[in-house]
């Protein structure tokens, strides 16, 4: 098999309106944000994209697909397009708050920079044999974010390449919300895995491309000691410190069945008993208790401005040894796990990709944490687009 790789900036100019937590506009820029891109040939073609910013809207990702799939031949169901969900970067979507400013002109340098990335990709390639292997993280760089102690996915896994011997690019997986600078900060920056990053470089020379795996309810929150950049260095050491150096398995990619799973939603958040059943409730906490207004504007965002009309897509790639499962939105560890364990074959789960539905939050948990308030997922509609994925994979 072949594979190629490349990764551009895609830093904004300072004094872009800031996404993530509440509306803030940058004054300076930490560390560059990037796109980066790997590219697999074999029998068949598979391109996987990693951006640093907060969440994609599903339409800016069709029309990237679209693009790539005329230039360079690239089914559109064989591209994965994710982010890593820095709380540090500008302004995307308008899925995350009240009347966002976003530059078109921004997303048109996204596209191009990608379109670029993926010709020398492609252009590039080299032979490569791969290699996985899995790590626990160390539970002092992060862990459940609502219940200290409670499971998490501390699983980290590697896809590696090797070219004679030598390891030239590889794929990392982790489930964390990759939060460790908090509202108060005004420096664009790409935060843990900008960190995470740049240290697994300079101990492999190799620049991994990262994806988040089920993540939703998984975060540094209970594990940093402080919202600085110090503190960013200490849980990225944490991270790299723990990866298994020695311990893999030879994979074999030589065939790749994808399939498609849809989940229709469709809703009037304004009629919807179930959804005004939730309104009222979150409104009677807020009278109870003022300290919960972080809750009542999350859901009023839903409520007035949210996407509840639409199709979205999970894909399954199966490999004869592994599997990567796309999903559209942030899953927490139970409905991850589900995913992970229908069957005895490895998954990856790539979350934020291709589309953004908020939270994915099971039925037992739901209404209990945050998480189910920044969501247009009802109660067990995120259990239902999850049981469709299960049984997709075991058919």
């Amino acid at each position: 098999m072949y594979i190629g790789y490349d990764t551009n900036k895609i830093t904004p100019n300072v004094g872009v309106q800031m996404e993530g937590y509440t509306p803030r506009y940058s004054d300076s820029i930490h560390d560059d944000l990037f796109e980066s891109v790997l590219y697999i040939e074999n029998k068949y073609k598979l391109l996987l994209i990693s951006l640093d910013i907060v969440a994609l809207p599903g339409f800016r990702v069709d029309r990237i697909k679209r693009l790539i799939t005329e230039m360079y031949g690239i089914d559109s169901s064989q591209i994965i397009i994710a982010a890593i969900h820095t709380h540090s970067g500008p302004t995307v979507t308008d899925l995350l708050i009240d009347n966002p400013e976003i530059n078109s002109n921004y997303w048109q340098l996204i596209t191009n920079r990608i379109v670029k990335s993926v010709a020398k990709a492609i252009n590039d390639i080299k032979e490569v044999s791969v290699t996985m292997s899995s790590s626990r993280v160390n539970h002092l760089a992060y862990g459940n974010r609502n219940v200290s102690g409670a499971p998490f996915n501390d699983e980290m896994i590697e896809l590696k390449f090797w070219n004679n011997g030598q390891m030239v690019n590889s794929l990392l997986s982790i489930a964390t919300h990759p939060t460790v600078m908090n509202v108060n900060n005004k420096a664009l920056t790409s935060d843990l895995i900008g960190q995470i990053r740049q240290n697994y470089k300079r101990k492999t020379g190799v620049t991994p491309i990262i994806f988040l795996a089920d993540c939703g309810d998984t975060s540094t929150r209970f594990t940093r000691k402080e919202s600085t950049f110090e503190e960013v260095k200490r849980i990225a050491s944490l991270v790299t410190n723990s990866l298994n150096t020695t311990d893999f398995t030879s994979e074999e990619l030589t065939d790749m069945n994808v399939t498609e799973v849809n989940y229709n939603c469709y809703y009037d958040p304004i009629t919807s008993p179930t959804a005004n059943e939730l309104w009222l409730r979150i409104k009677n906490d807020y009278e109870k208790d003022k300290s919960k207004k972080g809750i009542l504007d999350t859901y009023k965002h839903i409520r007035y401005y949210g996407h509840t009309h639409f199709t979205t897509s999970a894909y399954i790639y199966d490999f004869p040894e592994l599997r990567i499962v796309t999903y559209p939105g942030e899953l927490v560890y139970a409905l991850g796990r589900k995913i992970r364990e229908a069957d005895s074959k490895k998954t990856i789960l790539i979350t934020l990709a291709n589309d953004y539905r908020g939270y994915s939050v099971d039925k037992s948990e739901f209404g209990k944490y945050f998480e189910s308030y920044n969501s247009v997922f009802l109660k067990g509609m995120a259990d239902e687009f999850v049981e469709k994925i299960c049984q997709r994979i075991k058919y």
